[in-house]
């Protein structure tokens, strides 16, 4: 029941920030959402930070799942799967009418407001991120699919800030255009460019 209640909160917590972005979710507002009494809230949060941050670990947590499985399948050659991850990425993006709904993103835009705790937590999962990518580079760089000489780890590095500059962007144009950019220089220009 208590973790049941936890997740209830979390949950209400994604939503509001995904709709208001962090500091315009109120408190009351994602509590009235969970259905749970402020009483309830302090049991398993001492603070609205301590909230954002089980909610970016949570969003982290299962995006970073997608990606493993994504670039584990062993149906594609490195680098296909990591294209094949953002294509998919793309094409969410897109059944959605553009509307966005991946926190990290949200959050990226008021970063520099936000408090050291929330900033770290954001850190971590792009440094996961960045860690499941650059290993699939290595294989990449393995199998002859890229220049042996990229660095992965800042390679990796490299295309998660032009993916989520991307999805920014999206935004911004109210149009996919900037995940096409994307898609066609990192994996047909830069990746593509000395294999």
């Amino acid at each position: 029941m208590a973790h049941e209640t936890k997740t209830q909160i979390i949950e209400a917590g994604r939503k509001a920030m995904i709709a208001k972005s962090y500091n315009g979710a109120g408190l009351n507002e994602i509590l009235n959402e969970a259905g749970v009494p402020k009483g309830s809230f302090y049991h398993f949060f001492k603070s609205k930070e301590e909230l954002g941050v089980a909610v970016i670990q949570n969003s982290f947590v299962e995006n970073t799942e997608k990606l493993r499985l994504a670039l584990e399948s062993p149906q594609l050659s490195p680098l296909a799967r990591l294209e094949d991850y953002f294509v998919r990425a793309r094409d969410e993006i897109n059944s959605r009418e553009l509307r966005q709904e991946c926190l990290i993103c949200k959050l990226a835009l008021e970063l520099s407001s936000l408090s050291e705790p929330l900033r770290q937590a954001v850190r971590d999962g792009w440094e996961e991120w960045r860690s499941i990518i650059s290993d699939c580079l290595r294989s990449a760089q393995k199998e002859g699919e890229i220049n042996p000489d990229h660095d992965p780890e800042s390679l990796a590095s490299f295309i998660i800030y032009s993916f989520e500059g991307a999805m920014i962007r999206v935004q911004v144009n109210n149009n996919i255009l900037p995940v096409n950019h994307f898609l066609h220089f990192v994996f047909h220009v830069l990746l593509k460019a000395n294999a």
